[in-house]
């Protein structure tokens, strides 16, 4: 047996080697499961509970650097390199990384800040750089975010500058009605009350539908808006609610959208 072979058979190698697999196995089972748990739990969840998720995503991405740093000890213990020696020197190991690293070290700090400033959190809904999408992942070195067409899209923590963040408030769902000014305003604001009485119970909607009043009247035209808070980046889905709704009221009540 060549000398080759003998010492990638030998005790110390296998032994690094199983160090490595069970290490790589672990980390898995455990980032498998917290992104299962954030993925079921950050539905529905209030601004504390995503930012507890978020700081949560935050530690599986420093225990990847950890289960590292841990291997490396073991395989020199393996291979009776002195321990104590490498962890003495790992102080100025660490400065000379830190001066190759600076970009990194950057987006560690960055990454530490989004977190403790509660900039965003797993679950939210941001734009950043024009970019908008739901927040799926906070670590260490980047920030991922996926838009609603499901592209992911990753940020280098240090280049995250101008942030939106909208889920931390109530955002807006706004409808416009364009009439004939022929039509009756006393009938087209009994209309909207009636509306009102129909979305008493819309789903993400937060309040009751309101009644603006006239935006508009010139050109034979009349415009009405009715306005509704909604629950963050919901107001979409709460406008085609109250098209549909006020749809089906004007055409019984026979007024004529122009």
């Amino acid at each position: 047996m060549n000398k080759g072979l003998k010492f990638l058979l030998s005790q110390e190698v296998l032994g690094s080697v199983i160090v490595i697999v069970i290490s790589i196995i672990v980390f898995m089972i455990v980032k498998d499961a917290t992104i299962a748990y954030i993925n079921k739990k950050k539905k529905g969840a209030n601004q504390n509970k995503k930012k507890r998720l978020s700081i949560l995503y935050f530690c599986v991405s420093i225990l990847k650097y950890v289960i590292f740093l841990i291997d490396v000890v073991i395989i020199l213990s393996i291979f009776d390199v002195d321990v104590s020696a490498f962890l003495a020197g790992l102080g100025l190991f660490g400065v000379v990384i830190g001066l190759a690293l600076q970009d990194m070290l950057k987006d560690f700090i960055a990454g530490i800040f989004i977190i403790l400033d509660s900039q965003y959190s797993v679950g939210d809904s941001v734009c950043i750089d024009d970019f908008k999408g739901e927040v799926v992942a906070v670590g260490l070195k980047c920030t991922k975010v996926r838009n609603y067409s499901g592209d992911i899209k990753i940020f280098s923590n240090r280049e995250i500058s101008n942030v939106v963040n909208l889920s931390q408030s109530n955002s807006k769902a706004i409808v416009d009605f364009t009439f004939s000014s022929d039509e009756s305003l006393v009938k087209l604001e009994e209309a909207v009350e009636k509306l009102s009485k129909k979305l008493k119970n819309i789903p993400d909607a937060v309040g009751k539908l309101e009644y603006r009043g006239v935006q508009e009247y010139k050109d034979s035209k009349i415009t009405i808006r009715v306005k509704c808070d909604t629950k963050p980046t919901k107001q979409y889905t709460v406008e085609s609610a109250i098209l549909r709704e006020a749809k089906l009221l004007f055409d019984e009540m026979e007024i004529k959208i122009k």
